[in-house]
C-alpha cells in the first residue's frame, strides 16, 4: 500500500514555512529593529553625558567667575600682606645689622684686669666714622671696634692684659699700638663730706691698643629714601673717659 500524507504541503517541517514565503526577510527585520533599539540606547546614552559634561562646565565657570570677582576684592589685602612682611624683614635686618654697644661695654668692664686703668676710649661702627685722631691701628680693619688708651702698672701686665681682651664676647682681634713708659699722674675726686682726696694711678706703662669686633651683615634691604635725600652714611658711636676710671 502506498503511504499518502495528509499534511498540506505549507505547513509540512521543513517545506517552507513563514520564512520559506519570505524569503527571510522577517530574521533580516529583526536584526534592523535590533541595530536600530541599539543605537538609540547609544545616542540617549551619549546625549545625556554630553549634557552631563555640559553643566559641569557651566558649573566650573560660574565657580571660576565667582573665584576671580572674590580675588580681585581680596588683591589689596594681598598686598598689604607682602608690603608687611617687606617692611618687617627689612626692620629685622636693620636691627641684625646694628652694633650692640651696652653688651661690648659690659664684656668690656668684665675681662678688663683691675690693674689696669683706662684714660680714653673710643668705640665707632667704621674706620671712616672713628675721626682719626685715635689709635692709628684702628684703620686696619673695616669693622666695629674700640680704641683704648690706658695705664698700667708695668709692661708685665700688658701681654695678660691683651689675652683677656680677647676673651671678649665677639671679639674678632686685639691690638697693641704701642706700650711707653709713663709717669704717675693724679686724678682728683670729691668726697660727700667735701674734702678733697687724690689717687694716683700707677701709669709706669702707657699703652693703646684697638680690640677689633665681628662684622656686622649689612641690612638686605634698603630703606626707601625721599626724592633728593641723599644716602646715609654709618654714624660712629664715640664716648671718652678721662680721669683714669677703670
Amino acid at each position: 500500500m502506498k503511504a499518502v500524507n495528509l499534511i498540506p504541503p505549507e505547513e509540512r517541517r521543513g517545506a517552507g514555512g513563514a520564512a520559506g514565503r519570505t524569503g527571510g526577510g522577517a530574521y533580516v527585520l529583526f536584526g534592523a529593529l535590533t541595530l536600530m533599539v541599539a543605537m538609540l540606547a547609544a545616542y540617549a546614552t551619549t546625549t545625556k553625558s554630553l549634557n552631563d559634561q555640559e553643566a559641569r562646565f557651566a558649573r566650573i565657570d560660574r565657580e571660576a567667575t565667582v573665584s576671580e570677582a572674590t580675588a580681585v576684592k581680596l588683591a589689596p589685602y594681598t598686598v598689604f600682606a607682602g608690603l608687611r612682611a617687606a617692611r618687617v624683614a627689612t626692620v629685622k635686618s636693620i636691627a641684625d645689622s646694628r652694633f650692640d654697644w651696652a653688651h661690648a661695654m659690659h664684656e668690656l668692664g668684665r675681662t678688663l684686669p683691675k690693674s689696669i686703668t683706662l684714660t680714653a676710649l673710643t668705640g665707632s661702627v667704621s674706620k671712616s666714622s672713628s675721626g682719626g685722631g685715635g689709635v692709628a691701628l684702628r684703620a686696619a680693619y673695616d669693622v666695629p671696634a674700640i680704641e683704648l688708651n690706658g695705664c698700667a702698672p708695668g709692661q708685665a701686665a700688658i701681654p695678660p692684659m691683651l689675652a683677656s681682651l680677647r676673651q671678649v664676647d665677639g671679639v674678632r682681634r686685639v691690638a697693641l699700638q704701642q706700650s711707653i713708659k709713663g709717669a704717675n699722674g693724679a686724678a682728683a675726686s670729691t668726697t660727700s663730706s667735701g674734702t678733697t682726696q687724690t689717687r694716683a694711678p700707677d701709669c709706669r706703662r702707657s699703652f693703646q691698643a684697638v680690640i677689633f669686633f665681628d662684622p656686622k651683615p649689612a641690612p638686605a634691604v634698603a630703606a626707601a629714601a625721599a626724592p633728593g635725600a641723599a644716602p646715609t652714611a654709618g654714624v660712629g658711636t664715640t664716648q671718652t673717659v678721662n680721669g683714669g676710671v677703670k
